[in-house]
């Protein structure tokens, strides 16, 4: 049997296919994530002050599913250590003041782990927890975290679901 030819269309990051198939990213994910954070074709932007953007598109145009992308100035601080800091769950406790609780579950490679995050969230929204694959690499000046919210068979969250991910470039910009 013949394999089907590749398609070379940009397919956007692969990691969740219909949440029961989950693959670790590989650079051309990266690159797809990155083209897609600086994307403008598509995206209405909805919010923009104080250095804070954020941007909405439609997923489907029948529901009411959407993706959404936020950028937020860090000017007074280098993409490399917003990186770093993102990176150090022990740290975060201390910074990040609506953390309830972040803990490795399992290390898939050298740029890959699964994690759980737990947060508090502003009323009238609750408290929300998450189990990710997180992936993370640096290119060139960007740095890009890519976060996917994956069933895991050991630990669970207690709450609800949503995807994230993290790219912080060389205009000390961080999107998520």
């Amino acid at each position: 049997m013949e394999k089907p030819a590749a398609s070379t269309e940009p397919q956007g990051p692969r990691p969740v296919l219909g949440r029961e198939s989950v693959q670790v990213p590989d650079d051309q994910d990266f690159r797809s994530f990155r083209s897609e954070c600086e994307a403008e074709v598509g995206w209405n932007l909805t919010y923009s002050k104080a250095g804070v953007s954020v941007w909405v598109q439609a997923v489907e145009m029948d529901r009411t599913l959407h993706k959404i992308k936020c950028r937020m100035e860090c000017r007074d601080v280098p993409a490399e250590t917003l990186y770093d800091v993102l990176h150090d769950i022990e740290y975060r406790k201390k910074w990040d003041s609506n953390v309830i609780e972040t803990f490795d579950i399992a290390r898939l490679t050298v740029n890959a782990d699964v994690g759980y995050y737990s947060w508090r969230c502003p009323k009238p929204l609750k408290n929300r927890d998450v189990i990710t694959l997180r992936s993370w690499l640096p290119m060139g000046a960007d740095y890009i975290i890519m976060n996917y919210s994956v069933k895991h068979p050991v630990s669970q969250p207690l709450g609800g679901w949503s995807d994230f991910g993290w790219a912080l470039g060389q205009g000390n910009e961080e999107q998520r």
